[in-house]
């Protein structure tokens, strides 16, 4: 669950009844003990105001893999749920010329995909679309998630809806369970020297590579170019903001 500060009119009875105000806040607690126990206070409590968003990831984002600090190192609020699978069978393969993982919206092929589920914030979401490169590169839609205890859940998933004719005779064999060092023996590319390498050389284009079409056509160069200036600014910022509330990070 989620927390944002909200200020609320509250009256107090008696002090007691918010004595288990101290347990978390003992500055509130001596505030609302100065009062009194009839007077009607502004008390700056943290209510729920939007429900969690839910994310299913499956490729470089999971724990241990080579974007999972974006996850855990980026701003807005993130919680590990635990591990999944897609409830219904999608083709995840690893393809292009830097080696990245994706699903194919391919519902009914290849098999169920394995991944985590994390509660995120709006704040988090936006950090994950510009990764993603949603809605130019990946797109992201719900899908129904089994997680380990068998309970069934909606959650966001990053998939590809456009990908080029030959994907597959490039591609790795579909796979369930993505790992940047399995055997398929593709390493992903860190996206920093992905960006170095597409600013280098204006002809590459990423969006091309994966979704097909003509590699020198201005709209889709345009977007493959945003994202190669996006990631170098992001390797630019030398100090990640860890955020950390109550407990969820």
């Amino acid at each position: 669950m989620f927390f944002n500060p909200s200020v609320i009119n509250v009256s107090f009875p008696s002090i007691q009844a918010f004595s288990p105000i101290a347990l978390w806040s003992p500055p509130l607690a001596r505030s609302v003990a100065s009062r009194s126990s009839t007077e009607t206070m502004q008390v700056c409590l943290c209510m729920t105001i939007t429900l969690p968003i839910r994310v299913f990831v499956y490729g470089t984002l999971k724990r241990g893999e080579p974007n999972a600090n974006v996850m855990t190192e980026t701003e807005g609020q993130h919680r590990f749920l635990g591990t999944g699978r897609t409830k219904t069978p999608f083709p995840l393969i690893v393809a292009s010329k830097y080696n990245i993982p994706f699903v194919l919206n391919e519902p009914g092929k290849g098999y169920q995909v394995e991944g985590e589920v994390y509660e995120i914030d709006d704040v988090k979401l936006k950090v994950l679309d510009d990764l993603e490169a949603y809605p130019t590169l990946y797109w992201r839609q719900i899908e129904s998630i089994v997680m380990e205890n068998n309970t069934e859940i909606s959650a966001w998933i990053y998939l590809m809806r456009k990908w080029r004719p030959d994907i597959y005779e490039s591609a790795t064999p579909m796979m369930s369970n993505y790992s940047s060092k399995g055997s398929h023996g593709k390493e992903y590319v860190s996206r920093y020297i992905r960006a170095k390498e597409m600013l280098d050389d204006p002809n590459y284009n990423l969006h091309a590579d994966i979704q097909g079409g003509d590699p020198s056509d201005p709209v889709t160069k345009a977007a493959s170019h945003a994202k190669a200036v996006e990631d170098a600014k992001n390797q630019a910022q030398c100090h990640p903001t860890k955020v950390v509330y109550h407990g969820l990070q």
